[in-house]
């Protein structure tokens, strides 16, 4: 759900009423917007707008409201008003030293408890456990870090890209009404890089269905897409598409899979894109292996056990990108009881995570990680 918010751009202040007042030597310069009185100022000038996106930060001082800024929209949000003279302050002060990068700054916690779970060096740098500190707002939403990953997850030379997943779903789809495994051709494929990307409404159109070709779905994406400033932090990637024949495999041998080229006759190994979803074994490698044995196989993780453990675990069930390569239609899922699965025909209908790689030069602005503070950041 995106934050529901007051924004007070760069845009609006230009058109909002500006009343200035001289205060003692220092001439203030006040803007009233939305019935919120504003004074900005930028390294202890006060100015008429807000300045361009740049390495500052900010301080919000509000009385009769409530205020925050939105490093990653460069917006000021306010809410909770309470009195009809509510004014803030917002100060912008330039800084010297550069931000971290996202990716070393998880890479830098290997090792670490972070919240209930910990960052683990396992075939990339992971969050692992049932509920660590891996929030990150993106797209005005909660999304979460799966991890770090090299070129050989992602194809990007020497390259480390964090890969996130959106917390909550965008609903239920088909995962190819064609009914074939092929991610490179499938329907959801069209749905999440063209619709879902540039928050467009695909509603209607012959990709967008929820089980099949028979039903609808809502491709109505033009307030729940991808806004301008989520897009431009995303890498376009290879993601690997090896399959395999069945379920039952560890977290390492999915992960070697995955990256393989074994697929059904005439299915593609790679594909090159924005949008994916995760794969068997980032489910796998979400749990600590203090809580679950390496040698588990995946089909059999179940919510007692490893899947009860995993904060990547959803109670409905969920599609994943892999295909079986034993199979022409089947595709992997995590289903209700928190095994690794298969969805019986491509045009069946799971809940939709949408999982992005972000690029290498994100850093981080402020934010611990938990659910209520989240990592802010910045492309």
């Amino acid at each position: 759900m995106k934050y529901k918010k007051i924004l007070l751009s760069m845009l609006l202040l230009v058109f909002g009423s500006m009343i200035i007042f001289n205060c003692s030597n220092n001439k203030t310069k006040y803007f009233t917007v939305e019935g919120v009185k504003l004074a900005v100022g930028v390294n202890g000038t006060k100015q008429s707008e807000f300045p361009t996106m740049g390495d500052y930060s900010v301080s919000v001082n509000c009385s009769g409201v409530t205020g925050s800024w939105n490093y990653g929209n460069w917006e000021l949000e306010l809410s909770n008003m309470t009195s009809n003279n509510a004014t803030c302050d917002v100060n912008f002060t330039s800084t010297t030293s550069s931000y971290t990068k996202l990716n070393a700054k998880i890479i830098s916690l290997s090792g670490t408890t972070q919240g209930i779970g910990q960052v683990v060096n396992e075939n990339g740098y992971r969050y692992e456990g049932k509920n660590p500190n891996n929030y990150v707002l993106f797209n005005n939403e909660l999304w979460r870090i799966i991890g770090v990953f090299d070129s050989n997850t992602h194809g990007q030379s020497g390259q480390n890209l964090t890969k996130i997943i959106r917390n909550d779903s965008i609903g239920s789809y088909t995962w190819n009404k064609s009914n074939t495994n092929d991610w490179s051709t499938s329907s959801l494929n069209t749905i999440l890089n063209t619709y879902y990307y540039n928050s467009q409404n695909g509603t209607g159109q012959t990709s967008c269905y929820f089980y099949n070709d028979i039903i609808p779905a809502n491709c109505d994406f033009r307030e729940s897409g991808l806004n301008p400033v989520a897009r431009s932090m995303i890498q376009s990637v290879i993601w690997k598409l090896g399959g395999k024949s069945d379920e039952n495999g560890t977290a390492a041998a999915f992960y070697s899979a995955e990256r393989g080229t074994t697929v059904y006759s005439g299915r593609s190994t790679t594909y090159t894109g924005y949008i994916g979803l995760m794969y068997p074994s980032d489910y796998g490698y979400s749990v600590l292996s203090s809580s679950c044995t390496r040698t588990t196989n995946l089909g059999d993780y179940g919510k007692s056990a490893c899947g009860g453990q995993s904060w990547l675990l959803k109670e409905s069930s969920e599609g994943t990108l892999t295909p079986y390569s034993s199979s022409d239609k089947k595709v992997f899922l995590i289903d209700y009881q928190a095994n690794l699965n298969d969805i019986n025909g491509a045009f069946d209908t799971r809940k939709i995570r949408p999982v992005v790689y972000l690029k290498s030069s994100v850093v981080v602005l402020s934010g611990t990680g938990s659910a209520s503070d989240p990592y802010i950041i910045r492309g």
